[in-house]
């Protein structure tokens, strides 16, 4: 195959898989954090959780932008992802071009844009898919700024690292690049006036978003609170961080590892994606003779050492229930193997279009899918409709995806076993149902359910596209 027709190949499999990504945007919003962003677009207020803390102002204001011409809010934030998902060919391909020549290095562009984890995170109403794009714009202004001399050069990674904390936050620890790029910068220049400038315009670029959400929220001192609130949350209650799960840490290790990072992120769970990837991981590692091994790792220090970085960062502080928050790891890994084997031989050209050939084939049932098919929660909002009312449904998190459903019937979330038991006794001549999370929820605090509860229904969804309640078992609390 001629390298003309392998970019013409290249091409179309790109634009097949653009097409796919909007053609099946997802309509729903089926998570707590999915109904904060899509409420968002019509009324934005920290406060109110519209979204919630630190605001994502950047993303929700492309999501608004998209909200223009696209009328479902869940969806207009899942084009806008695309969008910016689509852009980051850009950086991707400059990128590898620093390495490899230009077919190969649109080789790599071609098999991290046909990702089938990549296409299903792109079409849902979360900031992932944004924050991967800018992502690889910022990498790609980082690569810029250490190579180049001119001022704006060095500036520009600093405005796009704000962009990206104003899209997610938890891509934080990738700012390590520039404090590499300012150790470089001293060396060369002897100037510590010079590196405070680079600082204050840094603080500068983030101050535009912060400076944002302060008004937002009325004052400095309210602002403080909320982000104070946020941080105790993320590190105990909620945030699945390793201080507050109690998981062992080589538990923790396994599934970020085994199941985020490569049957999630690489195989999108797909056994026909493990076995052509598993062919690949072993033309990698059969490729790595001592002197191409070194070569590797000198290749991509920066981009291994930032993976490591938020690796450690995503073990230790974050939720690694969510296969989503792992991605980055997933992507960054991915860029510096295609860019190995795809400058070591053009043989192994035509095995790319194969593998970008099938990622394809495997993600369009699954957008198809997401986009179609009706997520738990929904399924159990529509049941509940349909039951003898009066009713009420206890729930964990679930609550809030009813509430943007503006469904008829009471519910509410609890926490705590005895509040919990307090509002069911107010709950006169009503049926009681609960959720298995809030049951399972009580139980962590010790509270035995055994005998109290009736089974009545269970609602499926694919756990890839929401891991924590893409299964929900519905339960009666029986009459005492």
């Amino acid at each position: 195959m001629g390298t003309f027709l392998k970019a013409i190949c290249a091409a179309a499999i790109l634009l097949a898989a653009v097409y796919f990504r909007f053609l099946y945007s997802s309509p729903f919003a089926a998570t707590w954090d999915q109904v904060d962003f899509a409420l968002a677009l019509n009324r934005y207020d920290l406060l109110a959780m519209q979204p919630h803390f630190p605001g994502y102002p950047y993303f929700i204001l492309g999501g608004m932008i998209a909200h223009i011409w696209v009328d479902n809010p869940a969806q207009a934030l899942s084009v806008f992802n695309q969008i910016v998902v689509l852009s980051a060919s850009i950086p991707i391909y400059f990128l590898a071009k620093q390495y490899i020549g230009a077919l190969p290095s649109l080789m790599a562009v071609l098999l991290l844009q046909t990702n089938s984890y990549l296409s299903i995170l792109s079409a849902q109403p979360m900031s992932e898919g944004a924050a991967i794009g800018v992502l690889w714009w910022y990498l790609w202004a980082v690569y810029l700024a250490f190579n180049k001399k001119a001022i704006w050069m060095k500036l520009l990674p600093l405005f796009l690292f704000s962009i990206l904390m104003g899209i997610r936050l938890s891509y934080a620890p990738f700012g390590l690049a520039i404090v590499f790029l300012w150790i470089k910068d001293y060396k060369e220049s002897k100037s510590m006036k010079r590196i405070a400038a680079f600082a204050l315009a840094a603080v500068l670029f983030q101050s535009i978003w912060i400076a944002g959400l302060i008004m937002n929220e009325g004052s400095l001192a309210g602002f403080i609170k909320l982000s104070y609130g946020f941080v105790a949350g993320h590190f105990t209650s909620w945030g699945g961080a390793v201080t507050e799960s109690g998981e062992p840490v080589w538990s923790r290790l396994y599934r970020l590892i085994v199941h985020n990072v490569v049957f999630t992120g690489m195989m999108s769970q797909s056994y026909l994606l493990i076995a052509a990837g598993a062919g690949v991981i072993l033309w990698f590692f059969m490729s790595l003779s001592r002197k191409a091994w070194i070569e590797y790792l000198n290749s991509h220090k920066l981009m291994l050492s930032l993976t490591l970085v938020y690796f450690l960062w995503n073990l230790f502080a974050q939720n690694i229930d969510k296969p989503r928050h792992s991605f980055p790891i997933t992507m960054l890994l991915l860029f510096t193997v295609y860019v190995f084997l795809a400058g070591k031989t053009k043989k192994g050209h035509a095995v790319f279009i194969m593998l970008a050939v099938l990622q394809l084939a495997v993600s369009i049932p699954l957008l198809k899918e997401q986009a179609k098919s009706m997520p738990a929660v929904y399924q159990m909002a529509e049941y509940l409709e349909e039951q003898e009312k009066p009713l009420i449904v206890y729930t964990w998190e679930e609550t809030r995806v009813l509430s943007y459903l503006s469904v008829p019937y009471d519910h509410k979330r609890y926490y705590s076993y005895p509040y919990f038991q307090k509002d069911v006794s107010y709950q006169k001549g009503k049926s009681i149902y609960l959720t298995n999370h809030l049951a399972e929820g009580f139980e962590k605090q010790g509270i035995e359910l055994e005998g109290q509860l009736e089974k009545i229904k269970e609602f499926h969804s694919n756990p890839l596209f929401d891991p924590v309640y893409g299964d929900i078992v519905l339960y009666r609390l029986k009459e005492r």
